[in-house]
C-alpha cells in the first residue's frame, strides 16, 4: 500500500458517500483494522467501552435535533434522523486516530481547576500527567483536570515549586503574569506575587525557556540560574544562582539565612506570613545568620529573629515593627 497517498479522512467521506472504489475500500478497511479505536478513544475519558460512547452521542445528537426541529415538522425525517446519528457515531470511532482530542472534549470536556493557598500554609499537589507542585502560601496555581494537546498549561499567581514529568512531546508551559516559562522536565521555582517588584524563576536541575510580553526570544536558563523580570521596566535579566538548591527546603517552610541582611529578611516573612513589617533604619543592614520556619506561628518566628539579632518587635496597627 502507497501510505504517501493515503488518506483515511477522505477515504471515510466517500465511504459514507458511497462513492468508495474496491481498491480504496480495501485500504480503508486495513487502515482500521490496524488500530484499537476502543482503546484510543476510551483513554482519558469516563466512558468504560465504544459503545456506551455511542450511544451517548447519539443520545446527544438526537436532543440537539429535537431542539432546533418544529414540534410538526419533528417526525417527517426519522430515517435521516437515524443516518445522521450512524454517521456521526462511525465517524466518531473510525476517525478516531485524527480527531481524537475534539471528539474527547466533546464526550468528557476538560475541567480547569484553581488551587489555593492561604497565609502560613503550604501545600502540594500532583497534576494528572505526575508533576508535582508546592504551592507556596497566599498563592493560586490554575490548571485542568487533564492535559490535551500539545502543551500542558498552567497558570500561577504567587510562589509555586515544580517537579515536572518529562514529555519531550508535550512541553509544560507555566504563564505567571508577564512571564512565560516552557519546560520539557525539571524542577524550579518561581516567584510571582502581584505586589512584588519583580517575578522570578530559577532552576533547580535541568533547563527551561522563560520569555516576556517584551521578548522576542526565550533566555534559555540552567540549574543555579535564574530570570528577574523587572515589571516597572519590563526588562528580562537572566543572572547565576548558585544557591538555587534552597528551594528544596524553602517549598516545606524551612528558610535558612546565611548572612543574609535583615531587610531581606523581613521581605521574606512579609511574603511567608502576609504582613507588613517596619525597620528601625540602623538594622537594614545587619547580618542575620540562623534558620527559621515560617509554617510556625508569627510570633514565634519573630521572638527568634530577634533574640538572635538582639532586637525587640511590637505591633502597630497592622505593621510590626522591629526595634534596637
Amino acid at each position: 500500500m502507497n501510505n504517501k497517498s493515503f488518506n483515511p479522512q477522505e477515504l471515510a467521506h466517500k465511504w459514507l458517500a458511497g462513492t468508495l472504489t474496491p481498491d480504496e475500500k480495501l485500504r480503508f478497511e486495513e487502515w482500521y483494522a490496524d488500530f484499537n479505536d476502543e482503546e484510543l478513544l476510551i483513554t482519558n475519558s469516563h466512558y468504560n467501552s465504544t459503545e456506551e460512547m455511542g450511544n451517548s452521542i447519539l443520545s446527544k445528537l438526537n436532543a440537539k435535533i429535537d431542539e432546533q426541529q418544529p414540534a410538526s415538522t419533528a417526525k417527517i425525517f426519522p430515517l435521516w434522523r437515524s443516518l445522521a446519528a450512524a454517521a456521526v457515531v462511525i465517524l466518531a470511532i473510525g476517525l478516531g486516530l485524527i480527531f481524537r482530542e475534539p471528539i474527547l472534549n466533546t464526550i468528557d470536556p476538560v475541567k480547569q481547576i484553581q488551587f489555593a493557598s492561604t497565609a502560613r500554609q503550604y501545600r502540594q499537589l500532583t497534576l494528572a500527567d505526575g508533576s508535582k507542585v508546592w504551592l507556596s502560601p497566599s498563592s493560586t496555581i490554575s490548571y485542568p483536570d487533564k492535559f490535551r494537546g500539545k502543551q500542558r498549561h498552567v497558570n500561577i499567581e504567587g510562589e509555586a515549586y515544580f517537579e515536572v514529568v518529562h514529555d519531550t512531546d508535550h512541553p509544560f508551559v507555566i504563564q505567571s503574569g508577564a512571564v512565560k516559562t516552557v519546560v520539557l522536565g525539571t524542577s524550579f521555582d518561581i516567584q510571582a506575587y502581584p505586589r512584588t517588584a519583580a517575578i522570578e524563576v530559577t532552576v533547580v536541575s535541568g533547563k527551561v525557556g522563560v520569555s516576556s510580553a517584551n521578548s522576542k526570544t526565550a533566555e534559555m536558563v540552567v540549574a543555579n540560574q535564574r530570570t528577574v523580570y523587572q515589571k516597572a521596566t519590563g526588562r528580562l535579566v537572566k543572572e547565576a544562582y548558585p544557591a538555587a538548591s534552597k528551594f528544596l527546603d524553602q517549598r516545606k517552610g524551612i528558610f535558612d539565612f546565611k548572612g543574609a541582611s535583615l531587610q531581606d529578611v523581613s521581605h521574606e516573612l512579609e511574603v511567608q506570613y502576609g504582613i507588613r513589617i517596619s525597620l528601625s533604619p540602623e538594622l537594614s543592614a545587619k547580618a542575620f545568620y540562623g534558620r527559621l520556619e515560617t509554617t510556625a506561628p508569627l510570633d514565634h518566628t519573630l521572638n527568634k529573629l530577634c533574640a538572635v539579632m538582639e532586637v525587640r518587635w511590637e505591633k502597630q496597627n497592622d505593621t510590626y515593627l522591629l526595634h534596637p
